[in-house]
């Protein structure tokens, strides 16, 4: 045997089972963006992904670990706009924040459903909203701490406690305009986002 017929052998099932995560991805976000986290069952996504109820539990453990890996993989997908976003940037603390601020509001507008069921009203995923937040504060008090070190922020200014403020702010202000996106514009919630942050001058 060839090591490349080897390679086939042993890679065809771990194909198989990456496309079979994939199709209980897909059908799980369909669902739970049409019809919430609490009304999907296991059994539900596992039918609309084509595959057996205990095909799910090989690769998930229940609904809300496979609801938890959406939206982990979405957070992922934010923050990998947002450094696409600042690469060409200048190093303007306007401009880092606008962008920032930007591909937030633009992501909020596309996920809408998964925004509604982390931070809207209900909290449906109440829980996992607080670990997605948990997840972004290092990364914004970390910012605020080089922003402070800098001089371009005063030097009272508790990185830790703002950034907890901060991340509660856009999530607030995120999931109550995409519950009615007729509330405010896109640029002015942008806007508005970028004028509550401490750096922004």
């Amino acid at each position: 045997m060839s090591v490349a017929e080897s390679t086939v052998r042993t890679t065809a099932p771990s194909r198989s089972r990456a496309a079979t995560r994939r199709r209980l991805v897909a059908a799980a976000t369909e669902l739970f963006a049409r019809e919430g986290l609490h009304r999907v069952t296991s059994a539900r996504i596992a039918a609309a992904a084509g595959v057996a109820t205990g095909t799910f539990y090989l690769h998930f453990k229940d609904k809300e670990a496979l609801f938890r890996e959406i939206a982990f993989a979405a957070l992922a997908e934010l923050r990998e706009r947002q450094r696409r976003a600042l690469a060409g940037l200048a190093a303007d603390p306007n401009a880092e924040v606008r962008a920032r601020c930007a591909e937030l509001v633009a992501f909020a507008e596309e996920n809408r459903s998964l925004i509604l069921l982390l931070f809207g009203r209900g909290h449906q995923a109440a829980g996992l909203g607080e670990d997605v937040l948990d997840a972004l504060i290092p990364g914004i008090e970390e910012a605020l701490r080089a922003r402070v070190a800098a001089g371009q922020l005063p030097a009272d200014l508790h990185p830790a406690s703002a950034a907890q403020a901060i991340a509660a702010m856009n999530s607030r202000v995120i999931a109550w305009w995409v519950e009615d996106p007729s509330r405010a514009t896109r640029d002015e919630v942008t806007n508005t986002l970028c004028r509550m942050h401490p750096v922004y001058r």
